[in-house]
């Protein structure tokens, strides 16, 4: 998969650089706490700081970003409450999806789905995380898209938008490829056409990955760094 922010995308519109930025919050590949730079974006993309303002401004509004006077706008570092009620909806909203997609899915997107598993199955290396989270996010919106319901995804993208940062939990050795035996579990239930099958497995892999990060997010400090430059790193692949 691309590097969506590996160079500069050469344009004036901000549509490109809010959707890099998005599906990088979303992919994980953007840290709590990491203040949003706009000089150093704009250097990145290769456009005005205009652009960059703008697709900012309309990630605050979203709620994926926090804007601060006289500071800028950063990712929030969530508390364990508010990690815990994300959970809730998720759970509620994604498992409703993938009920529903079990008697929508189509056998292209089931050996879509089986082809991203083997992949992440695959992958054992923390340094492949960048391409295991884009996976990750593929796979579950394809899920969510064989739904059939235009008025679900964006939810969905909205939910991911805010809990995408405490991914980078996952990109340690001991906890890549925890989940993948709801994946199976999914795609079993998906084949079968078994609806509450596919929504007991979503809400299973969803409760663990919220347990991890809220240890995580229980110790967690952001880096000073991150606060005072914005990125130490291009966000990775997705």
């Amino acid at each position: 998969m691309p590097n969506d922010l590996a160079g500069p995308v050469l344009t004036h519109s901000f549509e490109p650089v809010y959707h890099s930025l998005r599906r990088a919050m979303m992919c994980g590949d953007i840290m709590p706490g990491e203040r949003m730079v706009v000089k150093r974006l704009s250097e990145r993309f290769g456009t005005s700081s205009l652009p960059v303002r703008q697709a900012l401004q309309r990630l605050v509004a979203e709620g994926a970003l926090a804007d601060r006077p006289y500071y800028g706008a950063e990712v929030p570092v969530l508390d364990v409450q508010a990690l815990m009620d994300l959970r809730r909806v998720r759970c509620a909203v994604e498992g409703q999806a993938a009920e529903w997609a079990a008697q929508t899915v189509t056998a292209a997107e089931l050996d879509r789905l089986q082809a991203l598993q083997d992949r992440m199955l695959a992958t054992r290396d923390p340094a492949e995380a960048d391409e295991y989270l884009g996976w990750n996010l593929e796979f579950h919106f394809t899920v969510y898209r064989a739904a059939r319901s235009p008025l679900m995804v964006p939810l969905i993208e909205s939910l991911w938008l805010r809990v995408g940062p405490c991914l980078n939990v996952m990109r340690t050795e001991t906890t890549l490829g925890l989940g993948l035996d709801h994946h199976d579990e999914v795609l079993a239930a998906l084949r079968r056409g078994d609806g509450a099958a596919a929504r007991a497995a979503v809400v299973a892999e969803l409760t663990e990955a919220a347990e991890i990060m809220a240890r995580s997010l229980a110790v967690y400090q952001p880096d000073p760094t991150l606060r005072r430059r914005g990125s130490r790193k291009k966000p990775g692949k997705g």
